[in-house]
């Protein structure tokens, strides 16, 4: 995010250079915080309800006090503060980051939280299609485990951080990302579908994959453009190979095809009708 303009701390206006975390901040020791990347898009963060209760869900699993994290009708009111002190006119990418109390070493002194809410402009308004598609890569370096603790996004992202540098390293678009069962199941910062004939495949949230906001309204995308749909364990090059195309879903940006997997090209019919 820009270090320009401005940030809210627990309901506090701040310049967003203005030094806000102290050494024994949490989210900073131990990764202890989950957070959630929003579009805003003509006046309303889209999809609020759902990134709301997926923020609620990791909050519980992390077992942190959910009653201490400001409502949804005050995190409205944060946002739309946040929009205007930040003269933004158009589409913006929110972030909202929920990190547990200073306090103790690995076992917290308190569950209670605080958060950090910023804006940033998107060059885009809503959700176009990418013109030119992506070139992926696999990262297998290391492999994510398929837990409940990574459903939601957390502070732990390590694994993403390094699939980002192989993604630059070898001059590709994105990554695809294995779990411990040597099985694709999402890219770096996004869900994976691909389809086969008349079927569109992705993979069970119970894989290792982020529970991805956009994956369930292109779910609904799916059914209404009168296609099939099937959950997978997973899948592997192979599998992607046969495919006829493959695209990738988040909050941000929508729908993005991919235009190439190793040497097999690809195009984007139904992923445009979708």
């Amino acid at each position: 995010m820009s270090n320009s303009g401005y940030i809210i701390l627990n309901g506090t206006l701040l310049p967003a250079n203005h030094p806000v975390l102290t050494a024994d901040n949490r989210s900073f020791r131990f990764g202890d915080a989950v957070f959630e990347t929003m579009r805003y898009h003509k006046g309303i963060t889209l999809f609020f309800d759902d990134h709301y209760n997926r923020l609620l869900q990791g909050m519980s699993v992390l077992k942190m006090n959910i009653t201490s994290l400001a409502s949804p009708q005050k995190l409205t009111e944060h946002i739309n503060t946040l929009i205007i002190k930040n003269s933004i006119y158009r589409d913006a990418r929110l972030r909202l980051t929920v990190f547990r109390n200073a306090g103790g070493l690995y076992t917290p002194g308190n569950n209670d939280v605080s958060f950090i809410l910023e804006a940033t402009p998107l060059n885009r308004e809503s959700y176009p299609l990418n013109d030119k598609g992506l070139l992926t890569g696999v990262f297998r370096e290391y492999k994510k485990q398929s837990s409940p603790l990574f459903r939601f996004k957390n502070a732990n992202s390590l694994l993403y951080v390094l699939a980002g540098i192989y993604k630059k390293e070898h001059h590709f678009d994105d990554c695809l990302i294995v779990n411990e069962d040597n099985k694709i199941i999402e890219a770096i910062s996004s869900n994976l579908f691909w389809i086969k004939h008349e079927t569109v495949f992705t993979p069970f949230i119970s894989s290792g994959c982020v529970d991805g906001i956009m994956r369930k309204q292109v779910i609904k995308a799916i059914r209404k453009a009168g296609l099939h749909f099937q959950e997978t364990g997973g899948t592997d090059v192979d599998e992607l190979l046969n495919a006829d195309e493959l695209f990738l879903t988040n909050a941000i940006q929508g729908i993005k095809w991919i235009m190439g997997l190793e040497q097999k090209r690809f195009y984007n019919l139904k992923t445009k009708h979708i």
